[in-house]
């Protein structure tokens, strides 16, 4: 009855029908609330983005959702701690949970809210796993861990504030430090996802050891995992999804000089940077270039060879000008452009502004991308 009533709620969501009308011709099921309900429909409509095809048969509440791990992300993470037993101990409305339930021959799922727990079981009902047992608890407290005891492996995917100027362990719920000294008499084998922008040696001075796992989704930072144990297989990792390519620390390193501008343009996942692996990544790759641009957004290599990484966007260098929009739209039109992507720091309104100004006047085919190296204005244009 539920799942039919959230089903109710969002249709008249999208339909645009107010809250409070909506509110009047739905039904609450204990622990839920009509409100509960509205809630769990409005997250639903916005999940397709990160669970595709399963989006209609979970269930979150809006801050849930936000944070949880999406589908390729969590079955990635399901697939590395496959086990017999794995408890997870932080669980919340079971969004890896359930994936874990898939991979793994018995699971706990622990939570402190019970709203959220429940909403844990739905997602393992909906998806027919008779092998995940929730349990409402304190992942701290010894009655709790007495439940777990079997567990070969513990995960934690601790809460943390929605916005800090820096992120730290001691802002997380439950603190990892303390799910470790709590846990390590059941196993020594624990997996953490932690806040993707803590650099490792911030994670090292935190007091916890083991490999730091940097996790890029299609080309963006999105998640960072802590293995301790067994579960350790290098100091520090970054993995590329969904094809799954890894980079590791200890990967051969190749340093890299600043230099000329040369043939072909590469544009760096920010996820090896952050990971403090982009030397590793050269070595890796038998780079044989330079490094033309790095800052807190975007590091850029140059080669006059061509190197294939899904850590790496590709580019041909076309032309270099001034950075001059007079200059760079005559350059734009002798070339054929229609569209100019600007692969440099704005703000969303200058970005519109500067790129209107740019593309003015063009009646081309071709799609460019137009980065900006000191004075100059790179154009290029990708390699598939």
């Amino acid at each position: 009855m539920i799942a039919e009533e959230v089903e109710k709620a969002a249709k008249l969501i999208k339909k645009g029908i107010q809250r409070d009308a909506i509110l009047k011709r739905i039904r609450g099921y204990s622990p839920l609330t009509k409100e509960d309900i509205f809630e769990i429909a409005k997250a639903r409509i916005r999940a397709a983005g990160k669970f595709g095809e399963l989006t209609n048969k979970l269930f979150f509440d809006e801050e849930g959702l936000r944070y949880a791990t999406p589908e390729i992300v969590a079955r990635y993470r399901a697939d590395r701690l496959k086990c017999g037993i794995i408890a997870d101990v932080s669980c919340g409305a079971g969004a890896q949970l359930v994936f874990f339930g898939l991979t793994c021959e018995k699971v706990y799922g622990v939570e402190i809210d019970r709203k959220r727990a429940f909403l844990a079981m739905l997602n393992a009902k909906q998806l027919g796993l008779g092998n995940v047992e929730i349990i409402v608890g304190d992942a701290l407290e010894d009655a709790t861990i007495r439940k777990v005891s079997d567990a070969e492996i513990i995960f934690s995917d601790p809460a943390r504030p929605p916005s800090e100027e820096i992120r730290t362990m001691e802002n997380l719920f439950p603190n990892p430090l303390k799910v470790y000294e709590k846990y390590r008499e059941v196993t020594s084998e624990m997996a953490f996802e932690l806040p993707p922008q803590m650099p490792p040696e911030r994670v090292k001075l935190s007091g916890l050891s083991g490999e730091k796992e940097y996790v890029s989704l299609n080309f963006k930072l999105n998640r960072m995992a802590l293995y301790t144990g067994e579960l350790a297989e290098h100091d520090v990792s970054a993995v590329s999804l969904p094809s799954e390519e890894r980079i590791t620390s200890e990967d051969e390193r190749i340093k890299l000089e600043r230099g000329e501008l040369r043939n072909f343009l590469y544009e760096v996942d920010y996820t090896v940077v952050k990971a403090s692996l982009l030397e590793n990544l050269a070595g890796k790759l038998g780079f044989d270039g330079i490094l033309v641009e790095q800052d807190s957004r975007r590091v850029l290599l140059s080669s006059n060879e061509e190197y294939s990484s899904d850590f790496l966007r590709r580019y041909e260098v076309l032309d270099v000008v001034p950075f001059s929009t007079s200059e760079i739209n005559r350059k734009l039109r002798k070339l054929g452009a229609r569209k100019v992507t600007l692969r440099f720091s704005l703000s969303p309104k200058e970005y519109w502004e500067v790129r209107k100004k740019m593309e003015e006047g063009l009646k081309g085919e071709k799609w460019f991308y137009l980065f900006r190296i000191g004075k100059k204005g790179v154009i290029a244009e990708p390699i598939r």
